[in-house]
């Protein structure tokens, strides 16, 4: 039997899941190679042509011709996995040598199904094809049985290797992804986080034999005479001394190392979900990463953003121009730009720079503002919009400072903002600040790169704009004592009068905004709610006695009741069907779920609905709403609350 099970657990596409071969389970992600060792790696070689007594299954390729002889099918045993053949000068063959090649893939497959499972087939998808062709020949194999894909990279990062990442996100959520070809170690985080399950290090094999020792982010030649790196390895600390006919097998066994300690700091980051830090801290060290990162970035943003969760990591370094448009960040200024609303009591729309320790009412400069807001405004305060200008998130409106990733990302400060940065917060604050009514009077309590962002957007900002501390740091006794003398001054010009606190709401209603789009605050937080507790801890909001929600405040999430489950559910979003009249236990599994919601991302809180579309329960998503319909195992939904007696 061969197999392929997706477990629990998202970082991006990337996953952890277990391949069966035959009685062999194997934790992916794991290594494959022409290698026969003690290592996690499963071997490959060519059918006919595998001489190792390992019991190991392998990965066996199938040659160009159609025919092989008995014997060698003899030769391939019930737990091989068999590599469908390729074409030879396939460039050679003009456009339409990717659909003759996957033609030529069907004709193999059917040639050898009637002896070999399909489930044990893996096909070779085309660098080049035409979308439309590739995905109608992937349903083709799907039906078929099989469940498995390689791709091929040349180890460059360049176009061929872009378009084989691309062609990633058109298979199927259950199948398994195979990365072959010339790849180095430092790639191995971006091909995991991009989604491959089973990546390829025959390159260790071929750096050895050219007496090369491979490292995370370089090579080094090994010749007589020469000082080497130091390296703790075994394999290592008898260089010196051994003859040449041992140094190709020390050489590997050092290079297999670092693919295997590679791919295990890849697994520990994605544990932590700081998988995508790590991708990014190799750009540091490779123009090559930078510019791959960045394209996959424009060109597969949204497959790798379907499956990037919506909490994350209580740490989040953020550490360059490559954090820009990572799926987190950019997804929370996509949501503050469409999902956000404010208030329209509001008469002040005070801009703030953010601060180095999160949430930004922790810190002591935020402190201070916040105490000389208080001093100047008084019982008025919930009539000052407070926006916190930040890279790369844009912007943050308080109400939202302990949102994922605004309570947790870290950045290097230094006072100076590169162009683009500047601009992507410039074009967050224009499209935030035309959402205010065009007589609410903004305050720019800022200086240095903040200052520079309100600079480049004020042409294009209706609203009038006073400055506060273009002179000093805003933190300073001066900015402090200019921002309260302004604050006093408006709340006589503008009338403002003492109102009752409205923290509580703003928070609830911004914060249910965000998370299930526009409307869901008013719908969760109605004239008639009554909200309890503290801002920076927990609140509890009530209609009617009934509790129906609660925010906390170490996610910056709403957690759902089932009654706010059933106010939320007419807005149709964030719901998942079941093929089942209730829930039962405390889980649901992909297998039972007959459709959701494709805006579902991992993370999310979820609406629970039965086969006759009563919600039934509310709980947290495990996986992104279309891997619940189209995957067959795994842990889809956590249920939170269900309806008693289910």
């Amino acid at each position: 039997m061969t197999e392929f099970r997706i477990g629990r657990g998202h970082d991006g596409p990337a996953r952890i899941g277990e391949y069966i071969m035959g009685t062999e389970v194997y934790t992916t992600p794991i290594l494959t190679g022409p290698i026969f060792t003690e290592n996690p790696i499963i071997p490959y070689g060519t059918i006919g042509r595998v001489t190792s007594n390992s019991l190991k299954p392998c990965f066996l390729a199938y040659p160009f011709e159609l025919q092989i002889d008995e014997s060698e099918k003899e030769g391939i045993r019930e737990t091989d996995s068999i590599l469908l053949p390729s074409l030879p000068s396939f460039s050679a063959l003009g456009d339409g040598a990717g659909a003759l090649m996957l033609k030529h893939q069907m004709d193999a497959l059917d040639e050898l199904q009637t002896t070999i499972e399909p489930t044990r087939m893996v096909i070779r998808i085309p660098d080049e094809i035409d979308q439309e062709a590739l995905t109608s020949s992937l349903t083709d194999f799907h039906s078929k049985g099989v469940r498995a894909a390689a791709f091929v990279f040349d180890g460059l990062l360049g176009d061929q290797d872009l378009n084989s990442i691309v062609q990633r996100k058109h298979l199927p959520m259950s199948w398994l992804a195979l990365a072959l070809g010339r790849i180095t170690p430092g790639t191995i985080p971006l091909l995991y986080y991009v989604g491959f399950d089973i990546i390829d290090i025959g390159h260790a094999c071929e750096a050895a034999a050219k007496h090369q020792r491979l490292w995370h982010n370089g090579t080094e030649s090994i010749q007589s005479g020469q000082q080497y790196r130091y390296c703790p390895c075994a394999s290592c600390q008898t260089l010196q001394d051994i003859d040449s006919s041992q140094l190709v097998d020390a050489l590997l066994n050092h290079n297999v190392n670092i693919y295997v300690s590679i791919l295990s700091e890849s697994q520990n980051a994605m544990a932590s979900g700081r998988l995508r830090w790590l991708v990014e801290s190799t750009t540091h060290n490779s123009p090559a990463h930078a510019s791959a990162l960045r394209r996959i970035d424009r060109n597969a943003y949204s497959f790798i953003e379907e499956f990037t969760p919506s909490t994350g990591a209580s740490n989040l370094p953020l550490i360059g121009p490559e954090s820009y448009n990572a799926p987190a960040v950019r997804r929370f200024r996509e949501y503050i730009a469409s999902r956000y609303k404010p208030p329209t009591y509001k008469k002040i729309a005070l801009l703030l720079p953010c601060s180095a320790r999160k949430p930004y009412s922790d810190s002591k400069s935020h402190r201070r503002f916040l105490e000389t807001i208080e001093t100047s405004f008084s019982s008025a305060t919930s009539q000052i919009a407070q926006i916190i200008l930040t890279s790369p998130l844009g912007l943050v409106p308080r109400e939202l400072e302990r949102m994922f990733p605004a309570a947790s990302y870290d950045i290097p400060v230094t006072g100076e903002w590169d162009r683009e940065e500047t601009n992507l917060a410039a074009d967050a604050l224009i499209t935030h600040l035309n959402k205010f009514a065009s007589d609410v009077v903004i305050i720019a309590h800022v200086s240095g790169g903040y200052l520079d962002i309100v600079r480049t957007a004020e042409s294009r900002i209706s609203q009038s704009i006073i400055y506060t501390s273009v002179d000093a740091s805003p933190t300073s006794w001066e900015s402090r004592e200019a921002l309260q003398e302004t604050l006093i001054d408006l709340k006589d010009i503008l009338s403002i009068k003492p109102s009752r606190p409205q923290e509580l709401e703003e928070i609830i209603r911004s914060t249910a905004d965000f998370q299930f789009g526009p409307g869901a605050g008013e719908v969760l937080v109605p004239e008639n709610a009554r909200l309890t507790g503290k801002s920076y801890r927990q609140i509890l909001c009530r209609v009617d006695r009934e509790q129906i929600c609660s925010f906390v405040a170490d996610t910056g999430l709403l957690s759902l009741t089932l009654d706010g489950a059933r106010l939320l559910a007419p807005l149709n979003r964030y719901w998942v069907r079941l093929d089942a009249p209730s829930v039962k236990g405390g889980s649901i599994f992909a297998v039972g779920v007959r459709e959701a919601d494709v805006a579902i991302r991992p993370g999310d809180e979820v609406i629970i609905l039965n086969d006759q579309g009563e919600v039934t329960a509310a709980g947290r998503s495990e996986m992104s709403g279309r891997e619940m319909c189209e995957l067959d195992r795994g842990r889809a939904v956590s249920v939170r609350h269900k309806l008693e007696g289910d």
